[in-house]
């Protein structure tokens, strides 16, 4: 029985672990695509003149720009996750 409770108590903590690790992760991917968003969007807004819809248009292109570099850096901490959860099992 208390075997069983270490064993429920150690699948938890895992869990929690991953958890928290994923969200640091997110966190920092989010973080780091909104600075590339914003750089994007100082660019798209230094020429005023140009027509209204342009600037949207080059502000859409920034925002989808920030997106994909959090996507991508999610890709990669999926991808390390996997990695750790494989090398883990290998060791059992």
């Amino acid at each position: 029985m208390l075997r069983d409770n270490q064993e429920v108590s150690n699948f938890f903590r895992e869990i929690n672990q991953r958890f928290r690790y994923f969200v640091a992760n997110y966190t920092t991917a989010v973080k780091n695509g909104a600075d590339v968003a914003e750089k994007e969007f100082i660019e798209a807004l230094k020429d005023r003149d140009k027509p209204v819809d342009i600037v949207v248009g080059n502000l859409f292109e920034a925002v989808k720009k920030g997106v994909q570099y959090a996507g991508e850096q999610m890709v990669v901490s999926g991808g390390d996750i996997f990695e750790q959860m494989k090398a883990k099992s290998r060791k059992k």
